[in-house]
């Protein structure tokens, strides 16, 4: 990395394996010296995340002769159109069991989370590997039983936290684990902003559909990140204004060994998104959405770091879903840090208070 003053800133395999009555690839499995056949992808799921990030990285895996998109499902025909416009090898499907009836190797599912499970767990029944946009499930549990499938088939099954892939991140645990700013004290995360995601329907907005508010959308990023840094932590408290509804903005405290990390989440305040890490010698403070830069600040000088193997979000992206189609471990870790976050945010669901609004409370503390 460099510093500048002042910046905040298949191969076929040998060893058939039959799924579905038909002679399948184990992405899984690459052999040094044979050529690595393309791995064949199903879609489920052509929803905003499949329209923005994965169709640009499965363009960029076509490009490179690592992967093909053979079919995709989504109950809505013109978002179905709008993928296969853009990877028109692609062949559309009436339902889900028709996907899983292709030939594939791989299914990718990023349809909504409430269905992330039972199209994951079907899919490993095939025989097929998985590759599941987060949330991986609408509770741990819910989550553990589809770990506990892919072990029982074998099969790899890894989850879209994009963020395990900026160096940024990768950056930051070097920075923490030399100690560069001293013992680590506090944590303080904000994250989020007026609502802007080109959601197709109000279901995004469904207890049913999406398991919560935004503490379930942008909590298994950031809890995610926080545990793989810091280790697994305590709650200490939990408030939100969900008021029966799904929560627009949550305030969680946790405790990590005695570094206590305060996070606010929202849909709907503007200001600027931003960890900071405060250690006895200085702080590093980062905006989540930077994969290539963060700032350190030191002795009351602050320099930004900006990492010289860098890339953007896209490039994050296109770095896990090949990370997928591989069957290598995400960045050196298995499923147990996204497990461990949404067990965080099931208790934080379980043990959550009303947090207080004196606009609509009359007599309510501020």
């Amino acid at each position: 990395m460099r510093a500048s003053a002042g910046g905040d800133q298949a191969k076929r395999d040998p060893d058939r394996t039959a799924a579905g009555g038909r002679d399948r690839i184990d992405p899984h499995l690459h052999r040094p010296g044979r050529p690595r056949r393309l791995i064949r992808i199903g879609l489920s799921g052509c929803g905003a995340v499949s329209a923005r990030y994965y169709a640009p990285a499965l363009l960029a895996l076509e490009a490179a002769g690592e992967a093909r998109l053979v079919a995709v499902f989504d109950p809505d025909p013109t978002a179905m159109q709008a993928v296969c416009a853009r990877l028109p090898d692609a062949r559309t499907c009436a339902s889900y069991e028709d996907l899983l009836t292709a030939e594939l190797d791989l299914i990718l599912v990023a349809s909504p989370p409430r269905r992330h499970a039972e199209q994951t767990i079907a899919a490993l029944a095939r025989g097929l590997a998985v590759h599941c946009e987060k949330p991986l499930a609408m509770s741990g549990d819910e989550a553990a039983r589809m770990v506990a499938a892919a072990q029982a088939a074998g099969r790899p099954l890894t989850e879209g936290l994009v963020r395990r892939r900026f160096p940024s991140v990768q950056a930051i645990a070097d920075l923490l684990r030399r100690g560069v700013i001293g013992d680590l004290a506090t944590v303080d995360v904000f994250e989020g902003g007026p609502f802007d995601w080109p959601v197709s329907s109000p279901a995004y907005f469904s207890r049913a559909e999406s398991g919560g508010g935004v503490l379930r959308d942008l909590g298994p990023h950031v809890f995610d990140l926080l545990i793989g840094w810091l280790g697994e932590p305590q709650l200490i408290e939990c408030r939100d204004d969900a008021r029966g509804g799904v929560e627009a903005n949550a305030r969680v405290v946790l405790d990590f060994g005695g570094v206590r990390a305060k996070i606010r989440l929202s849909r709907d305040w503007a200001r600027p998104n931003r960890f900071v890490f405060q250690g006895s010698a200085g702080r590093i403070i980062w905006t989540p959405y930077e994969t290539d830069r963060l700032a350190l600040e030191l002795d009351g000088q602050v320099a930004a770091l900006i990492l010289e193997k860098g890339g953007d979000f896209q490039d994050a992206f296109t770095a896990q879903l090949r990370a997928a189609i591989s069957g290598v471990p995400e960045a050196g870790r298995g499923q147990e840090p996204g497990l461990a976050a949404l067990g965080t945010i099931d208790l934080c669901y379980a043990r959550r208070q009303p947090m207080a609004e004196p606009w609509i409370d009359v007599g309510a503390a501020p």
